[in-house]
Formats: structure tokens, sequence, C-alpha cells
């Protein structure tokens, strides 16, 4: 999906291979098959300098992560093709430092109690507001200026 404020594939490729001899980048996976909430976080997220790619299917989002190694991901749950909370695993075997922030409407303790035993860094139910995930990129070291 490419906006005016998420970028696509080539384009967020291209960010990280003009960026690999410099400052670290950082980088942002949105999976989540809402468009809206997808656009918010990607606006966002670009007023702190963190170029994120939105995903809007698990299956879609397994294949990204056999090549791309973004900074931290912001996973929903419900999903067509799957839950959220049982891609956990895969995204640790691609990289186990990505971060990992479940934003998701599904409130139940299992789903709580079974991303956290994964290894994910922040739970968040929805609604949610901005400030919390301004908070929580400042307490994982995110830069609010990068380069």
């Amino acid at each position: 999906m490419e906006s005016g404020r998420s970028f696509n594939e080539a384009t967020f490729l291209l960010l990280i291979w003009e960026n690999a001899m410099g400052a670290l980048l950082q980088t942002a996976m949105i999976i989540d098959d809402d468009p809206d909430l997808g656009e918010l976080l990607a606006i966002f997220l670009e007023k702190r300098k963190i170029y994120s790619l939105i995903v809007p299917t698990l299956s879609e989002a397994a294949g990204y992560l056999g090549y791309m190694k973004p900074t931290v991901i912001f996973l929903d749950n419900s999903f067509p093709d799957g839950l959220g909370v049982n891609f956990i695993r895969d995204i640790r075997s691609a990289d186990h430092d990505i971060k990992i922030i479940m934003i998701t409407g599904d409130s139940a303790t299992w789903i709580r109690e079974k991303a956290i035993e994964e290894g994910i860094d922040y739970f968040i139910c929805k609604p949610f507001n901005l400030a919390l995930i301004d908070a929580l990129l400042d307490r994982m070291n995110f830069r609010k200026d990068s380069p």
C-alpha cells in the first residue's frame, strides 16, 4: 500500500540501502488490515523520522521479513489469514532484535499472555492515543530527530 506518507517496498528498500553506510535508519513495519490505522501510524512515525511500510496481511509480512529487518513492528492480532499472536514467533525467528508493539482490539487475557510469552515488547489495546506510542518509542530509545 502506498500513500503520500507511507512507503512502498521499493522506496523502503532504497531508503535502507542509501543509509546503510550512514547513521542507522529507523524503520517500521505496520502489520494491520485497517488502512486508516496504518496511515495514522505512518504519519505519526514520519514525524519521528521513522520510515514505515504498511502491510495488510500476515502472509505479506512473512514475505517481507525474509529480506527486510525493520527496527520496530506494530502488529494487530486479527487478520483474515491468521492471528498476529501466532505470528510473533516468525518475527523473532527473522530477527530477535526487532521491537514488537502489539496494538489490538482483542483484549482477551489469553491473547495478552500469549503475546508476552512469545516475546512482544509492549501490548496496547485499541482504542489508544498517539501519546502512548510516543512514550513507548522514547522508552525503547528511538530518536526523535534521526538524519
